[in-house]
This record gives structure tokens, sequence and C-alpha cells, in this order.
């Protein structure tokens, strides 16, 4: 700062040559020096640029506040995601650059155009409010009557599109889009995809099943019943059964008209085998047990039924009819007889095959050998790390 500044006029007043203004005392110089317009005149002096004036200053400044206020507001509201591009950018600097880019304009330029093709060839319809239908059932109720109550509740039931999210109110675009935010937000899994072969035909049972059934896709109808499709797609995100039931079989054979499992089945080289027809003479040739619950094969094996598993797991051990074993049962009834004790005062020291120890009655002998035995077998089988089952090793 020069020393002119500092300086008074002939006339008395204290002058800033920056800023072209005077002042009646020294104080009010001195605050003006520490002001903004001050130091603002001063860079513009530096760069040879003239001075402005205090309005011009104010008009700036409040242009400037207000626009970062707007820079701010849109940093807090955007926070850095581009609806356009689904995009979401690490700082703002990044957001900007993108916003001004020739990719965003394209972007933003073909949605408007195809917003502009749906309006001009759709015509929108107004929706009407979904009818209540009343479902109570008295004891006067006939089966007609409960008959003529669900296809009314059919028809008048809301249907989910294909763009239309399963287990949200998600609408996307087009399918791929809404598959794409299933699998992603909602972690759907399609089991067995290689060999389904009508993917849209699925999503739009499943879609009713939701909608028209209320059922839960996974649970499938064993838990309790829901009224609304609010109440499923809520039930399925706060149980995490945003998947397909498919691990039971009936589960899996309702599903099975939207799958092709041909290519799975094994094919002679060199000759065109019809499955189907292999098929059908197979089971021609089974016949049913006795018992009506399990398979005769044309080998002569049998196959039971699964629901008498846990009758087949059962290893009941069988009765013994070796003549030692049996002998040795009846010695031990007998001689625990009250009718011979007075044999066993007389007969104290007689043993029964044992290690030769003296002083012990036959039955104690023969189960103190039996006990050794059968530690001795078990410290063996643990020793050979023997297995109850038997398992292929995967390699």
């Amino acid at each position: 700062m020069s020393d002119q500044e500092f300086t008074a006029t002939s006339s008395g007043l204290f002058t800033c040559i920056s800023c072209q203004v005077a002042f009646q005392t020294p104080e009010s110089q001195r605050n003006h020096y520490q002001t903004e317009w001050h130091r603002y005149n001063l860079k513009r002096k530096v760069v040879s640029l003239p001075c402005v004036t205090l309005d011009q200053f104010n008009s700036k400044t409040e242009a400037r506040e207000a626009k970062e206020a707007e820079v701010k507001k849109e940093l807090t509201t955007s926070n850095n995601y581009c609806g356009t591009c689904k995009k979401t950018f690490g700082s703002h600097n990044q957001y900007q650059n993108h916003m001004q880019s020739k990719k965003h304009s394209e972007v933003l330029a073909k949605q408007a155009l195809k917003k502009k093709e749906n309006v001009e060839n759709k015509v929108v319809k107004v929706a009407e409010p979904t009818p209540k239908v009343d479902l109570r059932v008295t004891e006067e109720t006939t089966e007609e009557e409960m008959m003529a109550m669900i296809d009314e509740k059919i028809k008048a039931a809301p249907r989910l599109e294909e763009t239309d999210c399963l287990f949200c109110t998600h609408r996307s675009e087009t399918f791929e889009e809404n598959m794409t935010h299933m699998t992603n937000t909602h972690s759907l899994f399609i089991p067995d995809i290689e060999f389904l072969v009508d993917l849209r035909g699925l999503i739009r049972y499943l879609g009713e099943k939701i909608s028209v059934g209320n059922v839960c896709i996974f649970c499938n109808g064993k838990g309790r019943g829901l009224r609304s499709i609010d109440a499923v797609r809520k039930h399925m995100n706060d149980k995490g059964h945003c998947k397909i039931a498919y691990d039971d079989d009936n589960d899996a054979a309702e599903l099975v008209d939207f799958y092709d499992f041909s290519s799975s089945y094994p094919q002679i080289e060199g000759e065109d085998v019809d499955i189907d027809a292999e098929l059908e003479a197979l089971t021609a040739s089974l016949t049913l047990a006795d018992d009506e619950l399990s398979l005769v094969l044309p080998n002569g094996s049998i196959i039971g039924n699964r629901h008498m598993k846990r009758y087949y797991d059962q290893k009941l051990k069988p009765e013994e009819t070796r003549d030692s074993i049996l002998i040795n049962k009846l010695i031990g009834q007998y001689s625990d007889a009250p009718a011979f004790e007075s044999m066993r005062n007389s007969q104290n020291n007689r043993l029964l095959l044992t290690d030769g120890r003296h002083g012990m009655r036959p039955t104690e002998a023969f189960k103190d050998l039996r006990t050794r035995h059968e530690y001795t077998t078990k410290v063996g089988m643990n020793q050979n790390r023997l297995q109850k089952h038997f398992r292929i090793q995967i390699i």
C-alpha cells in the first residue's frame, strides 16, 4: 500500500486511491482498509483493472453467495448421483464434469425421445379402484357359491406385468432391467437356469401366485394365509423369502412346465434313442408289491416308498440262533433261578470257559469275557478309522 493513501489532502479529507473514496476522519479511513471491498480493489489494481464501487461490490457478493448456496443445495439433494445414467460419483467435481459431458447429453436425449414415443403410442387409461370381494364363508354357503366367490376374486385381483418387480413396487422399462433389479436388489436366484426354456412364463406365473393367490413363492402355501399383495411382499422381504421353492419334489414338479431336461438324458452314440418309449417300456415292466407301497423291478429287486424310509433305516438286532449262545443263555437262566440255589452253593468253584481265574461264578465270568471282547473290538474300530457309511471321495 502506497504512502499516498495515508496522507490527507489540502481540504482536510482522508482518501483511498484504490477505491477512489474520501473520509472525514482517519479512524474511518483505517476501518475502510480492513474491509473486503478495499482488498478486492487492491487485487484489481494489481492486474491493472479499474476499481468497483461499493454497490457493484455488494451485488457481486450477493450473486456469488446465491450461486454457492444453489450449488450446496444441489449437492445435498443429488448426493452426486445421476438418475439419467444411474451412476454415483465420488466427488462433486466428478459429478459436474459428468453432467457437462457429451455422453450424458446423448443419454438424456435418447430418454426424452423414448418418452415422447411412448406418450404418442399409448392411450392413457384412468385406473379404476379395485372392488373388494367378500370372501366370508358360513355354514350355509354351498360349493357353487364358494367357487363363484373364488372366480370373482381372481377376476378382481390386480395383475403384475413382466416389468413389475415381484418383491417391491419398482417398475422397470424392460423385462431385462426388471430381472437385473430383482437379481441385484432382492438376490433372486433361478434354479437350474441352464435347463430353463420359458423365463418370461415363469416370472408371469410367479407374479400371479403373488398378486392373485397372495401366496409366498418360498412358503408355497405352507405358512399362514395372507390377504393382499402388499402383505405378501412385506412377508417375503422380512423373512428373506425372495427365492423360489425348489427343494421339495412337489415344488419342483409345479415348475416343470417351464423347463426342458431332455439335454441331460444319456444318449448312445450312433443311435437315436427314444427316451419316452424306453420310459414307457420300463414303467410297463414294473409291478406293485403286496403292500402296494413298493415297486418290484424286472430283476426281482424291490424299491421301497420314501415315506417308509424311517422304518427301512431301523437296524434291528437279529435273533440269535447259534447253539453256544443259546446254551450259555440257558445256563445263566437256570443258575439264577431260586430252585438251583443249593447246586450253586455246592458248585461255587465251578467255572465256565474263562481266562483261568478262580472264585468267579459262571455267569460273571461270561459277562466279564464278553465285556473285554467288546472293548477290544471298539478300540480296534477306532484305531482303524472305520466309518458307518461309505462316501465316495469327490476329486
